[in-house]
């Protein structure tokens, strides 16, 4: 069996309507799902997305029951091996399907140059990636991993092990955390006196720094796993107008340095997965795209989550404990905003850990890999 539109798709060409039937019928009547944007996606998948330039993408899909996407960036080498991605995975619980449709992926791949496969991950770390490997059960927020309990088995049984694990830890009493944070908060605030000062990040701030925060990010987050660079274009695209609008003006944290530069930031968003998830769809007109802090916040029922969900410090700050101060200053900030509180998606041997404990609930996701050089069951 081959796929029925493999090795022959082409950036401009229409992704087919296959490719969205699979996913709504994965998640038919699961009301924690956050449906996908189809127009969005098709847009990624067209001649303007600058990531054509220099990378290459094939549509996989089998029986109108499973589909991936196999990405590949010739000029990306990960710890000394040429790489490709396989994102935007969907199937019915069906090993031997994707056996199949998995086959032609690595083939695909290895005829690129790559000995090393990793996913799920969507174009680049920008986008969505990693998989939930635990609590099955539960809701999602934006960007955060859902699936089936059934994906990570059958990505075992391919022969995929275990990259790196994610996860995320909630807190689920902010005023707990806060008596416990505050009084090292107040002593790491007097330390920085006269070398940084903290501010709320709005929303019309970050728009007003795209420029100033383009390179700054590239710069933060450019030795993280698998970590592709993205043209300016890209990036004010994906973290402009509609991604500020989501963030809380009165939690999300900016530090400048006393030259009153950037040092690093915090940004936090509410648990926005109620509104835009399958549950009641048919009361909602509010998607993952068009949700924003403003009219939305005031809609969300207690109790309220927030998630401490992206953050980073100029490398020529981060030995000065700026990234525990920023999340302590988030706790602080999310006083009578949420009951509950998140550091989310963290990787597992990340430091920020060490303040992330105060979570009791936590939600595990991975992200995967298998080499190319036994293509053996």
């Amino acid at each position: 069996m081959s796929s029925q539109y493999a090795q022959g798709w082409k950036p401009g060409h229409p992704v087919p309507d296959e490719f969205f039937a699979i996913a709504a019928q994965v998640y038919d009547g699961d009301p924690h799902w956050i449906p996908e944007n189809q127009s969005a996606i098709r847009a990624q998948f067209s001649v303007d997305n600058p990531y054509f330039e220099q990378c290459e993408a094939e549509i996989f899909l089998a029986k109108d029951q499973c589909r991936l996407v196999g990405f590949f960036n010739g000029q990306q080498s990960i710890e000394g091996e040429t790489v490709a991605y396989f994102g935007y995975w969907e199937t019915v619980n069906d090993v031997e399907l994707n056996r199949e449709i998995f086959s032609e992926f690595f083939d695909w791949a290895k005829k690129k140059g790559a000995t090393r496969v990793y996913g799920p991950i969507n174009f680049t770390t920008y986008g969505d990636n990693r998989l939930r490997v635990d609590s099955f059960g539960e809701s999602a927020f934006i960007g955060e991993p859902y699936n089936p309990d059934y994906y990570p088995s059958i990505l075992e049984k391919l022969n995929f092990d275990k990259k790196f694990g994610y996860m995320s830890q909630i807190a689920p009493d902010v005023n707990q955390v806060i008596q416990l944070v505050s009084p090292a908060y107040q002593k790491m605030m007097q330390q920085i006196e006269g070398q940084f000062t903290v501010e709320r990040l709005t929303g019309d701030l970050w728009m007003d720094n795209l420029d100033v925060l383009y390179p700054l990010v590239d710069l933060i987050f450019r030795q993280n796993f698998a970590y592709s660079p993205i043209s300016e274009a890209t990036f004010k695209k994906a973290c402009g107008e509609s991604f500020a609008k989501k963030l809380d003006p009165e939690t999300s944290v900016l530090v400048r340095d006393a030259k009153g530069h950037i040092a690093g930031f915090f940004i936090v968003y509410p648990d926005y997965g109620e509104l835009v998830n399958q549950s009641g769809k048919e009361q909602k007109v509010v998607t993952a795209d068009t949700v924003n802090f403003a009219e939305h916040y005031p809609l969300l029922r207690e109790p309220r989550l927030a998630l401490a969900k992206t953050g980073g410090v100029h490398p020529d700050f981060r030995s000065t404990g700026l990234f525990t101060l920023m999340s302590m200053q988030v706790t602080l900030w999310a006083e009578d905003r949420y009951e509950r509180i998140a550091g989310a998606m963290v990787r597992e041997d990340n430091h920020s850990l060490n303040y992330a404990k105060h979570g009791e609930i936590q939600r595990n996701y991975a992200l995967f890999q298998r080499a190319l050089s036994d293509l053996k069951y």
